[in-house]
């Protein structure tokens, strides 16, 4: 079929073209198509994406012209860390269409139709990363997480670590080489005691790790051990109490067993000193907000960057079943309102457009209820209700600007309690392109 030919029949289908889900025969037709759309999109990086230990050729869905595909999503099934509980989350990745396919629609029922192809998995939460947020904010999608890195010189950073004693010139602490393969272990170990009580990493599991490493989109993964023998296979004498992973001028992620942050500083350290070989001039680190590896950087003349927008690029959720996420946080609010020394029973609703929630929580039991208000709640838009849940709402913006109106006072009183700001933050180490 001619390129012609092919424009004519779309403009005379529009958007009438049905939604298919995508088969393994079609995985040569989606990478051409994603080469063609993103330029950028590499075989590599393709055909990574098919050995993801999660991956079904039905995750993708695809608007097809006869033989030829004109829209195509991409959706990836996760588990997000959330303060103590884990929940089940889908990622839109991929979504587009041929530039002489557009503006008939195609893209937004390619949109729609993920979006329940999501919540009938099971996923609680929608994410994904874009620079153009206007085309999903019409679904519900709300602007959700930040960005968050520190850069600085490469050489102040060094000295800074040397001056207040975190490196030793001689006899260091620790130990920092490459990573072995038989290590996996011991990274899922670590990994595994930083993350509880984050907002926004996602569960690795022991194959999630190798697809990891196998797509090599890092430079660099150094580890940091403690005891003598370095070589040894196991970790009976030898413990591995850390690890960093670079790309380019950027160490993308940095953790340390809790009871050894000093192998942090030993870490940057040698990071450092590779930035420095290689003639670079910066170096960066991405690490949540909270992180004092922050104070380090800004106390050797660098910026920390914490925005939801970076160059562009920002961050957006969609709740994919309110109801039954607020039934999963019901704990998470118990604890919440008892560190606040809120006294039981507590009845707080939230009025969202069209749709009513009522959360109550007695000392016997607490349940959340549709189609329910109460005398105390909150009226509010699907978006800022969305960033209410997620924990990315400006309490005073929002009510200074009357896009969270409460009831009485009470209301507005518990609202924050319940609903706390969260550090909704990813390693970007998960999203690095295979090399």
């Amino acid at each position: 079929m001619s390129a012609e030919a092919f424009r004519v029949g779309v403009r005379r289908r529009r958007c009438r073209l049905p939604v298919v889900t995508a088969t393994g025969g079609d995985h040569v037709s989606v990478y051409y198509f994603l080469r063609d759309v993103f330029h950028g999109q590499t075989r590599e990086e393709f055909n990574a994406s098919l050995e993801d230990p999660f991956y079904e050729p039905s995750d993708r869905m695809l608007i097809k012209h006869g033989v030829r595909i004109a829209s195509h999503v991409h959706m990836l099934h996760r588990t997000m860390q959330f303060g103590p509980l884990q929940l089940p989350v889908s990622m839109l990745r991929s979504l587009a269409t041929l530039p002489e396919c557009r503006g008939r629609g195609q893209g937004s029922l390619l949109l729609v139709e993920a979006q329940r192809r999501m919540a009938r998995s099971g996923a609680l939460i929608g994410l994904l990363s874009t620079s153009i947020p206007h085309f999903f904010h019409g679904t519900g999608w709300a602007l959700c997480g930040r960005h968050s890195y520190s850069s600085a010189d490469v050489r102040s950073v060094l000295a800074g670590l040397i001056d207040r004693g975190y490196l030793r010139r001689r006899r260091p602490r620790f130990q920092i080489r490459p990573w072995r393969q038989w290590e996996l272990d011991a990274l899922v170990r670590i990994y595994n005691q930083n993350l509880h009580g984050t907002y926004g990493p996602v569960e690795r599991t022991g194959a999630y790790w190798k697809w990891l490493m196998r797509r090599q989109g890092y430079d660099q993964f150094y580890v940091a051990l403690e005891g003598p023998n370095l070589l040894e296979l196991g970790e009976t004498n030898t413990r591995i109490v850390g690890y960093a992973v670079t790309c380019g001028e950027a160490i993308v992620e940095l953790a340390t067993s809790p009871d050894r942050r000093g192998a942090a500083a030993e870490l940057i350290g040698r990071c450092c000193g590779d930035a420095i070989e290689l003639n670079r001039n910066g170096v960066v680190i991405h690490a949540p907000p909270s992180s004092s590896v922050h104070k380090l950087f800004c106390r050797a003349g660098g910026v920390h960057n914490c925005r939801e927008s970076d160059h562009g690029e920002v961050f957006m959720a969609r709740l994919l079943n309110p109801l039954k996420l607020l039934r999963r946080l019901l704990v998470e609010f118990s604890r919440r309102a008892d560190q606040a020394g809120l006294p039981l029973p507590i009845e707080f609703g939230l009025a969202v457009d069209r749709k009513r929630y009522n959360i109550e929580l007695t000392g016997s039991g607490s349940k959340v209820l549709s189609r329910k208000l109460g005398h105390n709640y909150l009226r509010l838009n699907t978006i800022d209700f969305t960033r209410l849940v997620l924990g990315q709402l400006d309490w005073s913006a929002a009510f200074s600007d009357g896009r969270v109106e409460p009831s009485t006072e009470q209301a507005g009183q518990i609202g924050p309690v319940l609903f706390p700001p969260l550090p909704l933050w990813r390693p970007p180490f998960d999203d690095l392109p295979a090399s």
